[in-house]
């Protein structure tokens, strides 16, 4: 008899208490001379490899945002632990900021798009792996230990694991941590990568690692659980999952791909346990949310949501630093959302922007909750006040093109609005040397196809005859290249 979606989310439920046990997240074994803080190279990626090449090590490049939660988490832990900085004297560390000058030039050569990436190269700048940041901060311990005289670069790695029958134990290790779900360089298309993955999962070497790769070939096809899960996958969510569920180790090996895939795959994340990282320790709930709306007609009970607002009191209690804070409370205030609490959400989130790292981050997240509670007004003081606060050339664009967004959504019909905000975005890449690069580049293509959309429903062709020339203006300057997108 085949398993049911709903047996499965009362299975789920039920490990999720059965399983509570301590899960402490991986850590390299320590060492006998412990380093103060990894000696970062800030933004210059030219001297890494220049010392790269003299030392013979490879180079660790870490990509991130001063804004990114799972950035600060990575670098509220991992990046704080004595063994692992003095693990990382075997490589040429060097920190890229999404924000820095020329960081998304650099984004579009080494292929990074999603913050936060871990990735080791050999001093040639050929690519030897890469992270996510949610896989880092379990398993870039163990990878370091391995890449820091590995010979064979990533594309090699992926062209062998086409036939898989003569890979090594090192091989198999870096697949199993290699960011599948986020590396435009090898698999701008995501059918690519699943189909690798459905060979790995059928070659691999123990029954864990053919479910890893089966769950994250299921969450690439199902978009993370948006697209509608085929009968013949429905079948296999069980085979995957049921086996998974009864080992926590293995949960939260995969709790990366379990969080990212959504509600029909978000099954038995453990429950909350004070060895646990403090953001899994909250993200938890998404499950409970998750189950309880799928049995109630899209609401919480009173019982999950009492539990969402004891979770959420306890992080902001035991986040104390603003760094933690940044990498928790913007979840924590969505979990209050979704849970339909959308009030204390919006206070809570309020409570952080006086000593937030980035307060624009949580005006973001204010301006989308108003939106979703049909307050167009709020939505929009929240938005613009985000994008006239953004810090960094690159967030600056980011935040700009945002706060057109909303404009576009919910200011439709005012064109003097639509161009305010659309010079607003042009002004914002005019103030830095290298935003026409990376996923900047790509935010500000699909912005304007955004514009070229609302033009053709409102009449907006002189709002986009005046950006052409506002754009014209530019080049030369600072963003010659986008000289060549023109709006109209």
């Amino acid at each position: 008899m085949r398993t049911t979606w709903k047996s499965l989310f009362v299975i789920a439920a039920l490990l999720a208490g059965v399983h509570a046990a301590a899960h402490a997240t991986v850590l390299p074994a320590p060492a006998t001379t412990q380093a103060a803080s990894i000696d970062w190279r800030e933004g210059d990626v030219d001297d890494a490899f220049t010392e790269a090449r003299e030392t013979g090590k490879p180079v660790m490049l870490y990509w991130g945002a001063r804004w990114c939660p799972p950035c600060n988490q990575l670098k509220q832990t991992l990046f704080k632990d004595p063994a692992f900085i003095a693990q990382t004297r075997n490589f040429i560390a060097v920190h890229l900021d999404g924000d820095d000058k020329n960081a998304q030039s650099w984004g579009d050569v080494f292929g990074i798009a999603g913050y936060p990436t871990v990735i080791i190269l050999r001093p040639d700048r050929s690519e030897i792996t890469r992270l996510s940041g949610d896989a880092a901060a379990t398993s870039l311990a163990q990878v370091l230990r391995l890449t820091a005289t590995r010979a064979s670069s990533t594309e090699d790695l992926l062209q062998r694991a086409g036939t898989p029958q003569n890979l090594s134990k090192d091989d198999w290790l870096l697949l199993e941590n290699f960011d599948w779900t986020d590396d435009p360089k090898h698999f701008a298309d995501p059918a690519k990568a699943s189909a690798l993955l459905k060979i790995l999962a059928a070659a691999a070497p123990t029954p864990a690692l053919r479910r890893r790769f089966g769950l994250t070939s299921l969450a690439l096809d199902t978009n993370y659980g948006a697209v509608k899960l085929s009968a013949v996958q429905q079948v296999s969510v069980p085979q995957l999952l049921t086996p998974l569920l009864e080992n926590p180790a293995e949960v939260t090996q995969n709790r990366d791909i379990l969080s990212l895939a959504g509600a029909p795959l978000i099954l038995g994340v453990t429950d909350v346990n004070n060895q646990l990282p403090l953001d899994d320790r909250l993200s938890t709930v998404g499950a409970d949310i998750a189950f309880s709306k799928a049995a109630n007609n899209g609401k919480v009970t009173q019982a999950v949501l009492a539990k969402v607002r004891a979770r959420v009191a306890m992080v902001d209690k035991l986040a104390t630093n603003p760094m933690l804070r940044q990498s928790v409370m913007p979840d924590a205030g969505d979990y209050l959302d979704q849970a339909g609490d959308h009030q204390a959400a919006q206070k809570l989130l309020e409570a952080e922007l006086p000593h937030a790292i980035a307060p624009y981050y949580f005006m973001a997240d204010l301006a989308e909750m108003a939106e979703a509670q049909h307050d167009p007004t709020a939505a929009l003081t929240w938005a613009r006040a985000a994008a006239a606060t953004a810090q960094g050339p690159a967030t600056k664009v980011q935040w700009a093109i945002m706060y057109s967004d909303f404009v576009l959504r919910l200011q439709p019909q005012d064109g003097a609005a639509v161009a305010q905000s659309a010079q607003a975005v042009i002004a914002a890449f005019d103030q830095q040397s290298s935003s026409y690069a990376g996923r900047t580049k790509k935010k500000f293509i699909a912005w304007q196809n955004r514009l070229h959309a609302w033009s053709k429903v409102n009449q907006g062709g002189a709002v986009l005859q005046n950006l052409n020339a506002t754009l014209a203006k530019a080049c030369g300057t600072q963003i010659t290249q986008a000289c060549a997108v023109k709006f109209i």
